[in-house]
């Protein structure tokens, strides 16, 4: 599966809760991959490729669902951290033989909220 990199997602008001991803899950060209999901990460980069926000199913902020089907959900965050501009996110995934790729990446804009 090639890393799709052009997704958006859904603007956010600085300071305003985040929704989170639901129910994602990935196939391996159309079909089951060879092993189990052990862990995701998605990071959250600024245009310098400065981390800001890093997620992690190992501190609870994504929920592998069912490892053997890899789905996963990504948390709501409440109070978004990260500040007003575009960011670049990437999702990355690591299986039970320990092969890590990312699988898909895009933008996020924090849009600055008008009453500040």
């Amino acid at each position: 599966m090639a890393c799709n990199r052009n997704i958006i997602l859904t603007p956010v008001i600085y300071g305003d809760t985040w929704d989170g991803l639901s129910e994602v899950s990935f196939t391996s060209d159309g079909n089951a991959f060879s092993s189990d999901l052990a862990s995701v990460r998605m990071f959250f980069k600024d245009s310098d490729g400065v981390t800001g926000l890093e997620l992690t199913s190992a501190a609870g902020d994504i929920t592998i669902t069912d490892a053997s089907a890899w789905e996963f959900d990504v948390d709501a965050i409440e109070n978004m951290p990260l500040g007003v501009g575009i960011w670049f996110w990437s999702i990355e995934t690591t299986d039970v033989q320990d092969v890590r790729k990312t699988r898909i990446a895009g933008t996020l804009e924090i849009l600055d909220d008008a009453t500040r």
